[in-house]
């Protein structure tokens, strides 16, 4: 019984998909606990950048020079032990001493000495709303520390980051602080416990369903709750099976995948994916998943299903990414039955309907032997 699916004929992509699409700058998330940072001027946009600073618990030294600090600035002065202020001007000799450097300059001549001194003295530079004067920029934030996330359109479009952020607060419960401190506590049962990869995956997604089920911090019922999720995956060790999940990616267009779909992707450890699936699809499942196009399984009718069942059998969860809307077709429907006599867990997630075929042809991955548009 044939119980793979038929492999597309001359129908291969001609590279294999980056997982993450170019990026304008790196998002890195810089830890200033207890180090020293210089910003100089005398301005509101200073105080801002310190109260900023002063909130990653780095200690502000804000040199003013011969300015009179904003009432603004002056306010923060003594309200907060970690910001200083300083009746001088900045050296360069003084600059080495600082884990950041950061100044509101009134024009580009005094704006390229900072910068150069900065860069000479080997600290990372930030001159604000300069932004030919940076090494680095700020993004819109949105805080629930330790949870953070920072929005940028690479100086393109502030206002359209700032509007994001709105969204992103909206959809963000107050409660995720809680949730995200109770991560922090159980972090270091969860890794000695529990096996990296899928058993880890588990408890964590098993987290994330707790902690966006409503606006409730987490009480000491859910941390037991979490405690007995711990044990039950420790207890199942090796035995901890893998699955299968046949996801039915649309016509090619990211925004018209379902919930699960999505949900599925996210919590892949492998994707084999066939041709009619787009770049953006791909997108949006975890990074490290591997993807493989299913010519990659090898030759033969049931590369595919063989390579399936020897990915499930070590504990992988498999997403089957099929184009359209993975109706269960004879020949899902026996592979799925050659899984369950193996014991393996086989599910399916509707696609929307693969309709428009130009839509299909314009959009699908780059093909071997075709050139590419």
């Amino acid at each position: 019984m044939n119980t793979a699916f038929q492999q597309p004929q001359n129908n291969r992509p001609a590279r294999r998909v980056a997982r993450m699409e170019p990026l304008a700058k790196l998002p890195v998330f810089w830890d200033l606990n207890g180090k020293p940072a210089l910003i100089a001027g005398a301005t509101d946009a200073v105080a801002w950048k310190a109260e900023l600073l002063a909130a990653c618990g780095a200690a502000v030294h804000v040199y003013l020079g011969d300015e009179k600090p904003t009432q603004e600035l002056s306010s923060i002065d003594g309200n907060q032990g970690n910001i200083v202020l300083v009746q001088e001007d900045w050296h360069v000799a003084d600059l080495s001493a600082f884990a950041m450097a950061l100044a509101d300059c009134a024009d580009d001549l005094e704006a390229r000495a900072f910068y150069e001194a900065a860069r000479a003295a080997g600290v990372p530079v930030n001159v604000i709303d300069k932004p030919e004067f940076c090494q680095f920029q700020f993004g819109s934030i949105v805080n629930r520390s330790p949870v953070v996330i920072a929005i940028s359109t690479d100086g393109a479009a502030p206002i359209l980051a700032q509007a994001i952020r709105r969204r992103i607060e909206t959809l963000l419960p107050p409660a995720l602080k809680g949730w995200a401190e109770l991560a922090r506590k159980l972090r270091g049962e969860v890794t000695d416990r529990l096996g990296a990869g899928t058993p880890r995956r588990l408890f964590w997604e098993r987290f994330v369903d707790m902690a966006f089920k409503g606006n409730n911090q987490p009480d000491e019922a859910d941390e037991r709750t979490l405690i007995e999720s711990i044990d039950k995956i420790s207890a199942l060790g090796e035995s901890l099976a893998g699955s299968v999940t046949y996801v039915g990616a649309g016509p090619g267009d990211a925004e018209m995948l379902t919930l699960k779909a999505v949900r599925a992707l996210q919590s892949a450890d492998v994707i084999l994916y066939e041709g009619g699936v787009t770049a953006d699809v791909l997108e949006l499942a975890r990074r490290e998943a591997k993807r493989l196009f299913v010519s990659e399984c090898g030759e033969g009718e049931n590369a595919v299903s063989n390579a399936t069942i020897s990915l499930v059998r070590a504990g992988k969860r498999v997403v089957r990414l099929v184009s359209g809307d993975a109706s269960p077709t004879r020949e899902i429907e026996r592979e799925m039955q050659a899984l369950a006599r193996l014991g393996v867990n086989a599910s399916v997630v509707r696609g929307v309907s693969a309709a428009s075929d130009n839509w299909q042809a314009e959009h699908a991955l780059p093909q071997r032997g075709k050139a590419s548009a």
